[in-house]
């Protein structure tokens, strides 16, 4: 992440939640072009099971879109020459590593917790639960090996769709418990390191910069 983004997260002790609606894949939480010909076979096991009407309703997820926030994480075990290059805009950014473990432990209960599954666009995505399309992405950023987080809409919770605040959710974390280390980008220079170290200071003590084991 950018470090701007780094310093909000630690003085704010929140992590930010996008609507899918604002992030980059324009397929996110839509149907594939493979829904078009075919359902998936768990798609059609459901419907059977359950005596499913067989017509579709295909203006729900445009709306769903719109009402969820998502958290995007990396998995890997080391960095990722990609991922700086797809998320970051300048040297001026940073990594932060956590664990699956850390995110569900001390994150809340009632997000979900689940790791992205990449497929072709003429793969028939699954359909029956109304966060189901958020669980794919299409083949093209396999690279992220993305581990998501999905808040759904609380109860009693008013949205205004064309108001700038109803873009983002931002929830509250221990952020001594979720941040394991934090890693500069590769050409990070020295005043950017500095800032990171001193932000740790402040708001992380018992944590310290680690140098990029990158180099471009």
């Amino acid at each position: 992440m950018d470090l701007w983004k780094f310093e909000d997260l630690v003085r704010t002790s929140t992590l930010y939640f996008s609507r899918p609606d604002k992030l980059k894949d324009p397929f996110e939480g839509r149907f594939s072009p493979g829904n078009l010909r075919q359902r998936s076979r768990s798609d059609e096991a459901f419907r059977q099971a359950y005596n499913i009407d067989d017509r579709d309703n295909r203006d729900y997820p445009e709306l769903h879109r719109k009402l969820v926030f998502i958290s995007c994480w990396h998995r890997n075990s080391r960095e990722s020459f990609e991922m700086w290059q797809a998320y970051t805009f300048s040297a001026d950014s940073v990594v932060i590593v956590t664990s699956a473990k850390a995110l569900r432990r001390f994150l809340p209960g009632e997000l979900m917790k689940y790791a992205v599954k990449y497929a072709p666009l003429d793969f028939p995505r699954t359909e029956f639960s109304h966060n189901a399309l958020f669980y794919y992405k299409p083949s093209g950023y396999s690279f992220e090996r993305e581990y998501r987080l999905l808040r759904s809409p609380q109860e009693d919770e008013v949205f205004y769709l064309d108001k700038p605040e109803d873009e983002f959710r931002r929830i509250p974390i221990r952020a001594k418990k979720i941040i394991h280390r934090v890693i500069t980008h590769p050409n990070a220079t020295w005043e950017t390191k500095l800032k990171v170290e001193e932000l740790l200071r402040r708001h992380l003590p018992c944590e310290r910069r680690e140098d990029s084991g990158l180099q471009f």
